[in-house]
Protein backbone atom coordinates (compact mmCIF):
# COMPACT_ATOMS: atom_id res chain seq x y z
CA UNK A 1 0.00 0.00 0.00
CA UNK A 2 3.04 2.29 0.81
CA UNK A 3 4.29 1.61 -1.98
CA UNK A 4 1.40 2.37 -4.35
CA UNK A 5 0.73 6.02 -2.47
CA UNK A 6 4.51 6.52 -3.43
CA UNK A 7 3.51 5.91 -7.49
CA UNK A 8 0.74 7.98 -6.82
CA UNK A 9 2.29 10.89 -5.19
CA UNK A 10 5.26 10.38 -8.09
CA UNK A 11 2.53 10.92 -10.54
CA UNK A 12 1.01 13.68 -9.74
CA UNK A 13 4.22 15.23 -9.21
CA UNK A 14 5.14 14.88 -12.88
CA UNK A 15 1.84 15.40 -14.13
CA UNK A 16 2.26 18.79 -12.18
CA UNK A 17 5.76 19.64 -13.50
CA UNK A 18 4.58 18.78 -17.46
CA UNK A 19 2.26 21.91 -17.01
CA UNK A 20 -0.21 22.83 -18.94
CA UNK A 21 -0.79 23.29 -22.99
CA UNK A 22 -1.70 26.67 -24.00
CA UNK A 23 -4.82 25.69 -25.91
CA UNK A 24 -5.91 29.06 -27.64
CA UNK A 25 -8.41 30.89 -27.67
CA UNK A 26 -11.07 28.62 -28.38
CA UNK A 27 -14.14 28.80 -25.68
CA UNK A 28 -14.29 24.94 -25.90
CA UNK A 29 -12.07 22.77 -24.07
CA UNK A 30 -10.02 21.03 -26.69
CA UNK A 31 -9.69 16.96 -26.54
CA UNK A 32 -6.88 15.81 -25.12
CA UNK A 33 -5.44 12.73 -25.51
CA UNK A 34 -2.41 10.60 -24.17
CA UNK A 35 -0.48 8.67 -25.59
CA UNK A 36 2.52 6.18 -23.81
CA UNK A 37 5.31 8.19 -26.13
CA UNK A 38 5.92 10.45 -29.28
CA UNK A 39 5.35 9.82 -32.71
CA UNK A 40 8.33 9.08 -34.27
CA UNK A 41 8.09 11.21 -37.18
CA UNK A 42 5.48 12.89 -39.60
CA UNK A 43 6.67 11.01 -42.79
CA UNK A 44 4.10 9.02 -43.73
CA UNK A 45 6.20 6.26 -45.13
CA UNK A 46 9.26 6.63 -42.38
CA UNK A 47 8.19 4.49 -39.67
CA UNK A 48 5.64 1.37 -39.38
CA UNK A 49 5.25 1.28 -35.39
CA UNK A 50 2.18 1.81 -33.82
CA UNK A 51 2.23 5.41 -32.04
CA UNK A 52 3.62 6.66 -34.65
CA UNK A 53 0.52 5.74 -36.89
CA UNK A 54 -1.94 6.11 -34.69
CA UNK A 55 -1.09 9.74 -34.61
CA UNK A 56 -0.78 10.52 -38.19
CA UNK A 57 -3.92 8.50 -38.95
CA UNK A 58 -5.34 11.88 -37.75
CA UNK A 59 -3.78 13.39 -40.77
CA UNK A 60 -2.67 10.54 -43.19
CA UNK A 61 -5.71 8.29 -44.70
CA UNK A 62 -5.18 5.81 -46.72
CA UNK A 63 -7.15 3.65 -49.87
CA UNK A 64 -8.74 1.01 -47.72
CA UNK A 65 -9.26 1.34 -43.84
CA UNK A 66 -10.22 -1.18 -41.37
CA UNK A 67 -12.81 -0.79 -39.11
CA UNK A 68 -12.89 -1.35 -34.97
CA UNK A 69 -12.88 -5.12 -35.91
CA UNK A 70 -10.22 -5.02 -38.65
CA UNK A 71 -13.13 -5.80 -41.40
CA UNK A 72 -11.91 -3.98 -44.89
CA UNK A 73 -13.33 -0.50 -45.21
CA UNK A 74 -13.31 1.76 -47.79
CA UNK A 75 -11.79 5.08 -47.30
CA UNK A 76 -10.28 7.29 -50.43
CA UNK A 77 -11.10 4.22 -52.60
CA UNK A 78 -14.51 3.56 -53.05
CA UNK A 79 -14.63 0.22 -54.41
CA UNK A 80 -11.77 -2.37 -55.36
CA UNK A 81 -11.71 -5.45 -57.74
CA UNK A 82 -9.67 -8.13 -59.08
CA UNK A 83 -9.76 -7.60 -62.52
CA UNK A 84 -7.29 -10.92 -63.60
CA UNK A 85 -5.05 -13.42 -61.39
CA UNK A 86 -2.26 -10.23 -61.59
CA UNK A 87 -4.52 -7.35 -61.43
CA UNK A 88 -6.79 -5.46 -58.73
CA UNK A 89 -8.46 -2.12 -60.09
CA UNK A 90 -9.07 0.63 -57.35
CA UNK A 91 -12.14 3.09 -57.68
CA UNK A 92 -11.17 6.59 -56.15
CA UNK A 93 -13.45 8.65 -54.20
CA UNK A 94 -14.13 11.92 -56.23
CA UNK A 95 -13.53 15.58 -55.35
CA UNK A 96 -11.17 14.98 -52.26
CA UNK A 97 -8.28 17.51 -52.05
CA UNK A 98 -4.98 17.43 -49.59
CA UNK A 99 -5.12 20.29 -47.16
CA UNK A 100 -2.80 22.12 -49.26
CA UNK A 101 -5.19 21.97 -52.30
CA UNK A 102 -3.53 19.84 -54.34
CA UNK A 103 -6.29 16.75 -55.77
CA UNK A 104 -6.33 13.88 -54.65
CA UNK A 105 -6.19 11.56 -57.53
CA UNK A 106 -4.56 8.84 -59.26
CA UNK A 107 -1.08 10.28 -60.02
CA UNK A 108 -1.11 11.18 -56.22
CA UNK A 109 -1.95 7.31 -55.26
CA UNK A 110 0.67 6.08 -57.95
CA UNK A 111 3.03 8.40 -56.54
CA UNK A 112 2.53 7.34 -52.54
CA UNK A 113 2.75 3.64 -53.16
CA UNK A 114 6.12 4.17 -55.11
CA UNK A 115 7.69 5.99 -52.83
CA UNK A 116 6.46 3.27 -49.92
CA UNK A 117 8.19 0.79 -52.37
CA UNK A 118 11.48 2.54 -53.67
CA UNK A 119 12.14 5.18 -50.88
CA UNK A 120 15.34 4.09 -49.17
CA UNK A 121 13.97 4.88 -46.05
CA UNK A 122 10.40 3.67 -46.32
CA UNK A 123 9.52 0.67 -43.12
CA UNK A 124 6.61 0.10 -45.65
CA UNK A 125 8.12 -1.94 -48.40
CA UNK A 126 7.16 -5.44 -47.71
CA UNK A 127 2.97 -3.72 -47.59
CA UNK A 128 3.13 -3.53 -51.63
CA UNK A 129 4.01 -6.74 -53.16
CA UNK A 130 6.15 -6.47 -56.37
CA UNK A 131 4.86 -5.29 -58.91
CA UNK A 132 4.71 -4.84 -62.46
CA UNK A 133 2.74 -1.33 -63.49
CA UNK A 134 0.99 0.74 -61.57
CA UNK A 135 -1.27 1.97 -64.12
CA UNK A 136 -3.59 5.16 -64.20
CA UNK A 137 -6.59 4.07 -66.01
CA UNK A 138 -7.62 8.06 -65.22
CA UNK A 139 -8.51 10.53 -62.65
CA UNK A 140 -10.49 8.00 -60.58
CA UNK A 141 -9.04 4.89 -61.63
CA UNK A 142 -5.76 2.71 -60.69
CA UNK A 143 -4.55 -0.71 -61.51
CA UNK A 144 -1.79 -2.14 -59.66
CA UNK A 145 -0.34 -5.44 -61.97
CA UNK A 146 1.47 -7.61 -60.19
CA UNK A 147 4.63 -9.98 -60.59
CA UNK A 148 2.80 -12.72 -59.16
CA UNK A 149 -0.61 -13.75 -57.72
CA UNK A 150 -1.45 -11.26 -54.51
CA UNK A 151 -4.55 -12.11 -53.09
CA UNK A 152 -3.76 -10.19 -49.50
CA UNK A 153 -3.01 -6.83 -51.92
CA UNK A 154 -6.26 -5.15 -50.48
CA UNK A 155 -5.11 -5.72 -47.06
CA UNK A 156 -1.56 -4.88 -47.43
CA UNK A 157 -2.06 -1.29 -48.99
CA UNK A 158 -4.62 -0.93 -45.98
CA UNK A 159 -1.43 0.05 -44.28
CA UNK A 160 0.17 2.93 -46.90
CA UNK A 161 -0.68 6.57 -46.26
CA UNK A 162 -1.40 8.71 -49.18
CA UNK A 163 0.73 12.04 -49.93
CA UNK A 164 0.14 14.75 -51.93
CA UNK A 165 3.47 15.02 -54.68
CA UNK A 166 3.92 18.66 -55.28
CA UNK A 167 4.13 18.82 -51.28
CA UNK A 168 6.61 16.00 -50.97
CA UNK A 169 8.75 16.59 -53.93
CA UNK A 170 9.10 20.47 -53.28
CA UNK A 171 10.45 19.52 -49.63
CA UNK A 172 13.61 18.07 -48.29
CA UNK A 173 13.18 14.63 -46.03
CA UNK A 174 14.08 17.22 -42.96
CA UNK A 175 10.95 19.04 -43.26
CA UNK A 176 8.55 16.64 -44.04
CA UNK A 177 9.64 14.95 -40.77
CA UNK A 178 8.03 17.48 -39.04
CA UNK A 179 5.38 18.86 -41.13
CA UNK A 180 2.36 16.81 -42.41
CA UNK A 181 -0.25 17.41 -45.49
CA UNK A 182 -3.17 14.67 -45.62
CA UNK A 183 -6.75 14.32 -46.50
CA UNK A 184 -7.86 13.54 -43.51
CA UNK A 185 -10.02 14.73 -40.11
CA UNK A 186 -7.26 17.03 -38.90
CA UNK A 187 -4.27 19.60 -39.87
CA UNK A 188 -1.11 19.43 -37.71
CA UNK A 189 -0.47 23.32 -36.12
CA UNK A 190 2.23 22.67 -33.79
CA UNK A 191 4.16 19.72 -32.38
CA UNK A 192 6.72 20.47 -29.95
CA UNK A 193 8.69 17.02 -29.44
CA UNK A 194 8.36 15.07 -26.28
CA UNK A 195 5.45 18.02 -25.05
CA UNK A 196 2.67 18.32 -27.68
CA UNK A 197 0.77 17.89 -30.53
CA UNK A 198 -1.81 20.31 -31.89
CA UNK A 199 -4.34 19.87 -34.65
CA UNK A 200 -7.17 21.63 -35.61
CA UNK A 201 -10.64 20.05 -37.62
CA UNK A 202 -10.36 20.28 -41.82
CA UNK A 203 -13.08 22.19 -42.32
CA UNK A 204 -12.80 19.98 -46.26
CA UNK A 205 -12.86 16.90 -44.77
CA UNK A 206 -14.07 14.29 -47.28
CA UNK A 207 -15.28 12.44 -44.02
CA UNK A 208 -17.96 15.10 -42.83
CA UNK A 209 -17.46 17.01 -39.45
CA UNK A 210 -15.58 15.94 -36.40
CA UNK A 211 -16.85 16.58 -32.91
CA UNK A 212 -14.06 17.84 -31.81
CA UNK A 213 -12.55 21.13 -33.70
CA UNK A 214 -9.16 21.02 -31.63
CA UNK A 215 -7.05 18.69 -30.74
CA UNK A 216 -4.16 18.06 -28.24
CA UNK A 217 -2.21 14.45 -27.89
CA UNK A 218 0.59 14.49 -25.66
CA UNK A 219 3.32 11.57 -24.84
CA UNK A 220 2.81 10.62 -21.01
CA UNK A 221 5.55 7.98 -21.13
CA UNK A 222 5.26 6.68 -17.04
CA UNK A 223 1.53 4.61 -16.71
CA UNK A 224 0.52 5.72 -13.87
CA UNK A 225 1.02 9.63 -14.45
CA UNK A 226 -1.44 9.07 -17.20
CA UNK A 227 -3.83 7.41 -15.50
CA UNK A 228 -3.59 10.27 -12.96
CA UNK A 229 -3.84 12.79 -15.85
CA UNK A 230 -7.39 11.31 -17.05
CA UNK A 231 -8.44 11.24 -13.01
CA UNK A 232 -7.81 15.09 -12.56
CA UNK A 233 -9.37 15.71 -15.62
CA UNK A 234 -6.31 17.13 -17.26
CA UNK A 235 -6.89 14.70 -20.33
CA UNK A 236 -9.71 12.84 -21.77
CA UNK A 237 -8.22 9.76 -23.27
CA UNK A 238 -5.62 7.76 -22.11
CA UNK A 239 -4.41 4.98 -24.47
CA UNK A 240 -3.06 1.65 -22.89
CA UNK A 241 -3.88 1.89 -19.51
CA UNK A 242 -1.56 -0.65 -17.49
CA UNK A 243 -2.98 -3.69 -15.45
CA UNK A 244 -2.52 -2.16 -12.17
CA UNK A 245 -4.49 0.90 -13.20
CA UNK A 246 -7.20 -0.43 -14.63
CA UNK A 247 -9.61 -0.74 -10.97
CA UNK A 248 -8.57 3.12 -10.59
CA UNK A 249 -10.39 3.92 -13.71
CA UNK A 250 -13.16 2.04 -13.06
CA UNK A 251 -13.40 3.65 -9.51
CA UNK A 252 -13.25 7.03 -10.45
CA UNK A 253 -17.48 8.06 -10.97
CA UNK A 254 -15.71 10.55 -13.98
CA UNK A 255 -13.65 7.79 -16.04
CA UNK A 256 -14.44 4.48 -17.63
CA UNK A 257 -12.53 1.88 -19.49
CA UNK A 258 -12.93 0.66 -22.94
CA UNK A 259 -11.68 -2.56 -23.55
CA UNK A 260 -10.96 -5.55 -26.26
CA UNK A 261 -8.90 -8.08 -27.62
CA UNK A 262 -5.66 -6.99 -29.16
CA UNK A 263 -4.40 -8.48 -32.85
CA UNK A 264 -0.79 -8.16 -30.93
CA UNK A 265 0.25 -11.43 -29.95
CA UNK A 266 3.03 -12.54 -27.51
CA UNK A 267 4.77 -15.84 -28.31
CA UNK A 268 8.71 -17.52 -27.71
CA UNK A 269 11.10 -17.88 -30.87
CA UNK A 270 14.31 -20.22 -29.91
CA UNK A 271 17.42 -20.36 -32.13
CA UNK A 272 16.98 -23.56 -34.29
CA UNK A 273 20.80 -22.49 -35.81
CA UNK A 274 23.43 -22.25 -33.92
CA UNK A 275 25.09 -25.71 -33.09
CA UNK A 276 26.33 -24.84 -29.36
CA UNK A 277 27.57 -21.99 -27.22
CA UNK A 278 29.92 -19.57 -28.05
CA UNK A 279 30.59 -16.22 -29.76
CA UNK A 280 27.79 -15.41 -32.41
CA UNK A 281 26.76 -15.48 -35.39
CA UNK A 282 27.82 -18.54 -36.00
CA UNK A 283 27.58 -19.92 -32.45
CA UNK A 284 25.02 -19.07 -29.70
CA UNK A 285 26.51 -16.56 -27.09
CA UNK A 286 23.53 -17.00 -24.73
CA UNK A 287 24.14 -20.44 -24.15
CA UNK A 288 27.81 -21.63 -22.34
CA UNK A 289 30.69 -21.74 -24.37
CA UNK A 290 30.97 -25.31 -25.81
CA UNK A 291 27.48 -26.62 -24.82
CA UNK A 292 25.46 -28.23 -27.45
CA UNK A 293 22.07 -25.81 -28.75
CA UNK A 294 19.09 -28.10 -27.13
CA UNK A 295 16.39 -25.63 -28.99
CA UNK A 296 17.89 -27.43 -31.98
CA UNK A 297 15.83 -30.80 -31.04
CA UNK A 298 12.30 -30.02 -31.53
CA UNK A 299 11.59 -32.71 -28.32
CA UNK A 300 13.40 -30.23 -26.33
CA UNK A 301 10.80 -27.18 -28.63
CA UNK A 302 7.80 -29.53 -27.79
CA UNK A 303 9.46 -30.25 -24.03
CA UNK A 304 9.30 -25.76 -23.49
CA UNK A 305 5.36 -25.48 -25.02
CA UNK A 306 4.62 -28.47 -22.32
CA UNK A 307 5.91 -26.60 -19.42
CA UNK A 308 4.44 -23.76 -19.70
CA UNK A 309 1.49 -22.97 -17.96
CA UNK A 310 -0.32 -20.08 -20.12
CA UNK A 311 -3.52 -20.01 -18.66
CA UNK A 312 -1.56 -19.82 -15.07
CA UNK A 313 0.45 -16.61 -16.55
CA UNK A 314 -2.77 -14.91 -17.92
CA UNK A 315 -4.81 -15.55 -14.66
CA UNK A 316 -1.95 -14.55 -12.01
CA UNK A 317 0.00 -12.42 -14.07
CA UNK A 318 -2.36 -10.55 -16.45
CA UNK A 319 -4.97 -10.48 -14.14
CA UNK A 320 -7.20 -11.81 -16.63
CA UNK A 321 -6.33 -9.09 -19.37
CA UNK A 322 -5.24 -11.83 -22.20
CA UNK A 323 -6.61 -14.47 -24.29
CA UNK A 324 -4.81 -17.95 -25.24
CA UNK A 325 -3.42 -18.05 -28.17
CA UNK A 326 -3.39 -21.22 -30.57
CA UNK A 327 -0.76 -20.10 -33.61
CA UNK A 328 1.28 -16.79 -34.30
CA UNK A 329 -1.67 -15.13 -35.81
CA UNK A 330 -4.47 -13.43 -34.55
CA UNK A 331 -8.17 -14.76 -34.73
CA UNK A 332 -9.84 -11.97 -35.86
CA UNK A 333 -6.92 -12.12 -39.27
CA UNK A 334 -8.77 -14.06 -42.88
CA UNK A 335 -7.92 -17.56 -42.75
CA UNK A 336 -7.08 -17.73 -39.03
CA UNK A 337 -7.11 -21.91 -38.99
CA UNK A 338 -9.50 -22.42 -35.63
CA UNK A 339 -8.57 -26.30 -35.22
CA UNK A 340 -5.10 -25.67 -34.32
CA UNK A 341 -5.27 -26.10 -30.19
CA UNK A 342 -2.99 -24.85 -27.51
CA UNK A 343 -0.45 -27.89 -26.58
CA UNK A 344 -1.28 -28.93 -23.35
CA UNK A 345 0.08 -28.03 -20.17
CA UNK A 346 2.17 -31.57 -19.55
CA UNK A 347 4.89 -31.25 -17.16
CA UNK A 348 5.69 -34.78 -17.21
CA UNK A 349 5.55 -35.14 -20.62
CA UNK A 350 7.52 -31.93 -20.32
CA UNK A 351 10.25 -33.95 -18.53
CA UNK A 352 9.74 -37.20 -20.71
CA UNK A 353 10.63 -35.68 -23.88
CA UNK A 354 13.29 -33.88 -22.37
CA UNK A 355 14.85 -37.12 -21.11
CA UNK A 356 14.55 -38.52 -24.81
CA UNK A 357 16.55 -35.80 -26.47
CA UNK A 358 19.48 -36.49 -23.73
CA UNK A 359 18.87 -33.28 -21.31
CA UNK A 360 17.23 -35.69 -18.24
CA UNK A 361 19.62 -33.33 -16.03
CA UNK A 362 18.00 -30.07 -18.29
CA UNK A 363 20.62 -27.46 -18.81
CA UNK A 364 20.92 -23.76 -18.73
CA UNK A 365 20.58 -20.92 -21.38
CA UNK A 366 19.96 -17.58 -21.17
CA UNK A 367 16.26 -15.89 -21.61
CA UNK A 368 16.13 -12.37 -23.11
CA UNK A 369 12.92 -10.18 -23.03
CA UNK A 370 12.26 -6.16 -23.11
CA UNK A 371 11.18 -4.73 -19.83
CA UNK A 372 9.40 -1.95 -21.84
CA UNK A 373 7.73 -3.30 -24.77
CA UNK A 374 4.75 -5.22 -23.92
CA UNK A 375 2.33 -5.42 -21.22
CA UNK A 376 4.09 -6.98 -18.16
CA UNK A 377 6.27 -8.70 -20.18
CA UNK A 378 9.60 -9.30 -18.08
CA UNK A 379 7.20 -9.87 -15.24
CA UNK A 380 5.83 -13.14 -17.95
CA UNK A 381 9.09 -14.13 -18.99
CA UNK A 382 9.87 -14.61 -15.25
CA UNK A 383 6.79 -16.68 -14.42
CA UNK A 384 7.75 -18.65 -17.31
CA UNK A 385 11.44 -19.17 -15.92
CA UNK A 386 9.61 -20.88 -12.86
CA UNK A 387 7.71 -22.79 -14.81
CA UNK A 388 10.05 -24.56 -16.93
CA UNK A 389 12.37 -24.84 -13.97
CA UNK A 390 10.45 -27.18 -12.61
CA UNK A 391 11.15 -29.54 -15.36
CA UNK A 392 14.90 -28.62 -15.45
CA UNK A 393 14.93 -26.26 -17.60
CA UNK A 394 17.07 -23.47 -15.63
CA UNK A 395 16.76 -20.29 -17.90
CA UNK A 396 18.43 -16.80 -16.93
CA UNK A 397 15.80 -14.45 -17.50
CA UNK A 398 17.76 -11.03 -19.22
CA UNK A 399 15.17 -7.91 -19.05
CA UNK A 400 16.58 -4.94 -20.78
CA UNK A 401 14.89 -1.63 -22.53
CA UNK A 402 13.23 -2.78 -25.93
CA UNK A 403 16.07 -0.64 -27.58
CA UNK A 404 18.75 -2.43 -26.26
CA UNK A 405 16.93 -5.73 -26.41
CA UNK A 406 15.43 -5.26 -30.16
CA UNK A 407 19.56 -4.74 -31.03
CA UNK A 408 20.39 -8.21 -29.22
CA UNK A 409 18.01 -10.74 -30.85
CA UNK A 410 18.85 -8.96 -34.28
CA UNK A 411 22.58 -9.99 -34.27
CA UNK A 412 21.10 -13.52 -33.25
CA UNK A 413 22.39 -13.47 -29.50
CA UNK A 414 19.54 -14.65 -27.60
CA UNK A 415 18.74 -18.85 -27.08
CA UNK A 416 14.91 -18.22 -26.56
CA UNK A 417 12.83 -14.74 -26.09
CA UNK A 418 10.01 -13.56 -25.64
CA UNK A 419 8.38 -11.04 -28.38
CA UNK A 420 5.19 -9.53 -29.97
CA UNK A 421 4.05 -9.55 -33.51
CA UNK A 422 0.83 -7.41 -34.20
CA UNK A 423 -0.65 -7.90 -37.56
CA UNK A 424 -3.45 -9.19 -39.41
CA UNK A 425 -2.00 -10.78 -42.54
CA UNK A 426 -1.49 -14.32 -42.54
CA UNK A 427 0.74 -13.92 -45.89
CA UNK A 428 3.16 -11.49 -44.09
CA UNK A 429 2.86 -13.24 -40.80
CA UNK A 430 3.85 -16.34 -41.82
CA UNK A 431 6.27 -15.53 -44.44
CA UNK A 432 8.32 -13.21 -42.11
CA UNK A 433 8.61 -15.84 -39.25
CA UNK A 434 9.04 -19.31 -41.12
CA UNK A 435 11.02 -18.01 -44.32
CA UNK A 436 14.46 -16.12 -44.52
CA UNK A 437 13.53 -12.36 -43.29
CA UNK A 438 14.70 -10.10 -40.53
CA UNK A 439 11.87 -11.08 -38.14
CA UNK A 440 13.34 -14.72 -38.40
CA UNK A 441 15.22 -14.08 -35.67
CA UNK A 442 15.72 -17.55 -34.49
CA UNK A 443 17.05 -18.80 -38.17
CA UNK A 444 14.60 -21.22 -39.28
CA UNK A 445 14.59 -22.53 -42.30
CA UNK A 446 12.63 -25.46 -44.40
CA UNK A 447 12.64 -25.27 -47.78
CA UNK A 448 9.63 -27.27 -47.92
CA UNK A 449 7.50 -25.82 -45.94
CA UNK A 450 9.08 -21.83 -47.48
CA UNK A 451 7.61 -23.42 -51.05
CA UNK A 452 3.79 -24.22 -49.86
CA UNK A 453 3.83 -20.98 -47.54
CA UNK A 454 4.64 -18.91 -51.29
CA UNK A 455 1.87 -21.36 -53.39
CA UNK A 456 -0.59 -20.80 -50.68
CA UNK A 457 0.35 -16.82 -50.26
CA UNK A 458 -0.28 -17.08 -54.24
CA UNK A 459 -3.24 -18.67 -54.63
CA UNK A 460 -6.18 -16.46 -55.85
CA UNK A 461 -9.28 -18.87 -54.67
CA UNK A 462 -10.54 -18.39 -51.47
CA UNK A 463 -11.83 -21.75 -50.57
CA UNK A 464 -8.48 -23.48 -52.19
CA UNK A 465 -5.80 -20.97 -50.33
CA UNK A 466 -7.79 -21.24 -47.14
CA UNK A 467 -7.20 -24.89 -46.90
CA UNK A 468 -3.08 -24.42 -48.14
CA UNK A 469 -3.08 -21.72 -45.50
CA UNK A 470 -4.46 -24.11 -42.52
CA UNK A 471 -2.59 -26.89 -43.50
CA UNK A 472 0.47 -24.82 -43.25
CA UNK A 473 -0.02 -23.34 -39.97
CA UNK A 474 -0.65 -26.48 -38.66
CA UNK A 475 2.82 -27.78 -39.20
CA UNK A 476 4.49 -24.88 -38.41
CA UNK A 477 3.04 -24.40 -35.06
CA UNK A 478 3.91 -28.40 -34.73
CA UNK A 479 7.50 -27.50 -35.77
CA UNK A 480 7.60 -25.29 -31.67
CA UNK A 481 10.30 -22.59 -33.53
CA UNK A 482 7.37 -20.24 -32.37
CA UNK A 483 5.57 -21.10 -28.98
CA UNK A 484 2.08 -18.56 -28.51
CA UNK A 485 0.97 -17.59 -25.78
CA UNK A 486 -1.38 -15.15 -25.28
CA UNK A 487 -2.96 -11.98 -27.52
CA UNK A 488 -2.46 -8.96 -25.04
CA UNK A 489 -5.87 -7.02 -24.47
CA UNK A 490 -6.43 -3.25 -25.27
CA UNK A 491 -7.32 -1.04 -22.41
CA UNK A 492 -8.63 2.42 -23.20
CA UNK A 493 -9.78 5.28 -20.30
CA UNK A 494 -11.96 7.95 -20.79
CA UNK A 495 -13.45 10.97 -19.49
CA UNK A 496 -17.04 10.45 -19.13
CA UNK A 497 -17.82 13.65 -21.08
CA UNK A 498 -16.77 11.56 -24.17
CA UNK A 499 -17.86 8.22 -26.16
CA UNK A 500 -14.29 6.39 -26.50
CA UNK A 501 -13.64 3.81 -28.84
CA UNK A 502 -10.95 0.51 -28.70
CA UNK A 503 -9.54 -1.00 -31.93
CA UNK A 504 -8.01 -4.32 -32.27
CA UNK A 505 -5.51 -3.24 -33.47
CA UNK A 506 -4.55 -0.79 -31.14
CA UNK A 507 -4.75 2.62 -32.86
CA UNK A 508 -6.88 5.51 -31.02
CA UNK A 509 -7.84 8.08 -33.65
CA UNK A 510 -9.26 11.51 -32.30
CA UNK A 511 -12.09 12.22 -35.02
CA UNK A 512 -13.63 8.63 -33.93
CA UNK A 513 -14.23 9.65 -30.66
CA UNK A 514 -17.53 11.76 -30.08
CA UNK A 515 -19.15 13.87 -27.33
CA UNK A 516 -21.09 11.87 -24.62
CA UNK A 517 -24.89 12.13 -25.22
Amino acid sequence: MKRFRMSVILAIGLLLFLGPVQYGLSAEKPLIIAFRGDAATMDPHARAETTTLAIQGNIYERLIDLDLDLNLAPKLAETWKLIDDHTWEFKLKRGVKFQNGEPFNAAAVKFSLVRAKTWKKSQFKRYLPDYKEILIVDDDTLRIITKNPEPELPLMISNINMAPPKFFQSHDPGYLATHACGTGAYKLVEWVKDDHFKLTANEDWHGGTVDFKEVIIRPIPNDATRVAALISGEIDACWAVSIPDISRIESDPNTYIKRCPSQRIIYLMLDVYTKKGGPGPEMQPGIPAGAPNPYRDIRVRKAVAHAINVDEIIQYVMNGSAYPATQVLTNFAPDFNPNIKRTAYDPELAKKLLAEAGFADGFVTNFDTPNDRYINDSQVAEAIAGQLKKVGINLKVVAQPKSVYFAKIKKYKSPIFLIGWGSNSWGITVETRYTPSRSNRGRFYDPELEKRIKAANREMDPEKRKKLRWAVMKDATETYYCIPLYYQENVNGYSKRIDGTCRVNEYLYAYELKKAK
